[in-house]
């Protein structure tokens, strides 16, 4: 029985293989680089983009699809800016792409969506870079992709003394509209689990083990921990996914060490029901998109590492957090399962599926990474 699952395994992968090699329509895919690999001009250029995005104005089209009593975030604001309105999609549904099938897929797709604005709005040219944080894993509070510099620059560190709003580099002078007016926000956080409230995902369960508190959260951005993840779980995506998305994993890592906006805690003296922290506005800083495409780039690199992952995929569609025991069978989600045909939700923006996004050189994506 054994032997012949392992050949009709073969098969499918063999015929999804010729599907996609039948499809010829990305011919000259872009190609998304290391931010540092940009010139100073190209830098200047895409933060030149993402500026304007603030000043285009909302889409109406923007519809949320999660009840507001289990997103818990404020309605639209049809005042804001088009920016804006991709940091909104990712609020309302936050508790439907973490931690669930969706994760990878729907946050390729994403960024994707984000990369079309800044071309299509905005007159940006090329792709978006990505952000290699293993480079700086060892120092990250002095490293100099933390560019203060007002051309070509993302910023430094905020200001402790200002609800660590950042005052340098080409975003300085943003306004995010969620979940309350606010500048971005960064707060160097080495040890995350010192706050007891952050990252503790099973609050209310008394067998769930507390995170660490003298975990230092670099410690996961590493080279090895990345060639670790690409090279392993062959033909696994559920256990790839789990690896990844784990409370200590490459994609927590980066959001809890920037802290502020990128942790989702809420701004001075917003309080319920006007916020509730969790994972839900990280996109207000620029940076939420460069490490994103990092992560994306991860799965890229785990897809074409072996012909078993090109087209490994599962996952549930519902967040397994109502108990540790819960989370540790289900990391990925519970059912109902997802499956290629299933929609990627994106509140009236967008219409795609899963299976659109498993090829970033197919008929939806024309992308590869350098």
């Amino acid at each position: 029985m054994g032997s012949f699952l392992g050949i009709a395994h073969a098969l499918i992968i063999s015929f999804l293989v010729s599907v996609v090699a039948g499809h010829d329509s990305c011919q000259n895919p872009r190609v998304r680089r290391e931010w540092r690999s940009f010139e100073l001009d190209e830098r200047a250029e895409w933060i030149r983009a993402v500026n304007c995005l603030a000043s285009t104005p909302h889409d109406p089209n923007l519809v949320p699809s999660v009840p507001a009593n289990l997103s818990l975030i404020p309605p639209v604001n049809e005042s804001s800016s088009f920016y804006d309105d991709i940091v909104y999609l990712h609020m309302d549904l936050n508790i439907k792409i973490h931690w669930t099938g969706l994760f990878f897929p729907w946050h390729r797709y994403y960024i994707q969506f984000f990369e079309n604005a800044l071309i299509e709005k905005c007159g940006f040219e090329g792709a978006i870079p990505y952000w290699d944080w293993t480079i700086d894993a060892p120092d990250m509070y002095n490293s100099p992709f933390f560019d203060n510099s007002s051309f070509g620059g993302i910023g430094g560190w905020g200001d402790p003394a200002d609800d660590f709003q950042i005052y340098t580099g080409g975003f300085k002078d943003a306004i995010r509209a969620y979940p309350t007016p606010n500048r971005i926000r960064r707060n160097y956080t080495l040890y995350p689990f010192e706050n007891p409230n952050l990252g503790n995902l099973f609050a209310n369960d008394p067998n769930a083990p507390p995170p660490p508190s003298n975990f230092m959260i670099n410690s996961s951005l590493t080279k090895e921990n990345v060639e670790y993840t690409v090279n392993s779980f062959e033909g696994n995506f559920i256990a790839m996914h789990a690896y990844t998305e784990s409370l200590a994993g490459l994609h927590p890592g980066a959001h809890f060490i920037l802290g502020g906006d990128m942790t989702g805690t809420c701004p001075n003296g917003a309080v319920p029901p006007a916020c509730y922290g969790g994972p839900k506005w990280t996109p207000n800083d620029p940076v939420f998109f460069m490490h994103h495409a990092m992560i994306d780039k991860i799965w890229y690199d785990w897809q074409k590492k072996s012909p078993k992952n090109r087209f490994s995929y599962g996952g549930g569609s519902v967040e397994a957090l109502s108990s540790f025991a819960t989370f540790t069978e289900f990391p990925t989600g519970l059912p109902p399962y997802l499956n290629f045909d299933s929609p990627i939700p994106g509140d009236g923006l967008w219409n795609v599926t899963i299976w659109d996004v498993m090829d970033t050189t197919g008929d939806t994506l024309c992308y590869t990474y350098a």
